[in-house]
């Protein structure tokens, strides 16, 4: 939490925040890590919703009660703990709004039912001329997409059950037939890539999560990617030096008088019919 700013909000209010001058909570518009529109609460649906107007900005949502949830751009998401925080990633800083939903709270405050109290910063609105840099794009190539692919694989694909994680360097160069450290620099290269051009977030234990919710959640990686990585069984095969035995094997022979083995010969065993 930072700033001292208070506001109420009633359901038929749509509250937003971010770095327009439009919003609700304005944001410091000279760190371009922020989106210009970052998000919104909103009565629907006999609940309060947090969804993330971003294009590309992740939104991080903790309650009272240890709940976290990570909100693509996009994604909306109800909120059920009356105590909550929203964090947002910026270039220059990270910004963080409480809310407060009194109709979720077990004492009596009758008189601030469907209200929501979001906290955020009192800033300066200056002239808007900046782009938000998460939505610039850093070029991926047919590499770098095969490696990312085989790294976010359980992300991609709905098979996989359970809370999806990146495979380590190791298990996605056993997947594609890498080495693993050629397999890290080029995560690596492709993470720079996006912290050069002001995309926040990417640092940290949790740098490679993060990628990867950015690059999906974009559209930058898709299930077409997918494509691009062989059969686990032919992965296997290039990794244990394996691969082509057809190749190797003695060609198969065509059946024919030439190439049959002679008959046994049994005019030693059986004597002549008298």
């Amino acid at each position: 939490m930072f700033g001292a700013s208070t506001w109420r909000v009633r359901p038929d209010k749509h509250f937003t925040f971010g770095r327009a001058k439009t919003c609700d909570a304005v944001l410091p518009n000279d760190d371009r890590g922020v989106s210009r529109n970052a998000g919104s609460f909103e009565w629907r649906a006999g609940s309060w919703w947090l969804g993330n107007a971003s294009a590309s900005s992740m939104l991080y949502l903790s309650g009272d009660l240890g709940f976290r949830a990570d909100i693509p751009p996009g994604m909306a998401l109800p909120l059920q703990q009356w105590h909550a925080k929203v964090r947002l990633d910026g270039i220059l800083d990270s910004y963080t709004l409480r809310i407060r939903l009194p109709d979720l709270d077990d004492e009596d405050d009758s008189d601030e039912d469907d209200d929501v109290t979001a906290t955020a910063a009192a800033v300066e609105v200056v002239p808007e001329r900046t782009v938000t840099s998460t939505k610039l794009r850093a070029p991926l190539n047919d590499a770098d997409r095969l490696v990312l692919a085989a790294r976010f694989e359980e992300y991609l694909t709905w098979k996989h059950s359970g809370r999806a994680a990146p495979r380590s360097a190791r298990e996605a160069a056993e997947r594609i037939g890498w080495q693993p450290h050629t397999v890290s620099k080029r995560c690596e290269n492709i993470r720079n890539r996006y912290v050069r051009i002001g995309v926040p977030g990417l640092r940290g234990p949790r740098a490679l999560e993060e990628l990867a919710a950015l690059l999906i959640s974009t559209g930058e990686l898709t299930t077409d990617d997918l494509r691009r990585l062989p059969p686990p069984e032919t992965a296997a095969a290039v990794q244990i030096g394996a691969l082509s035995p057809p190749a190797l094997r003695p060609p198969a022979v065509p059946d024919s008088p030439a190439t049959r083995p002679p008959a046994p010969d049994t005019t030693a065993t059986n004597p002549p019919a008298s």
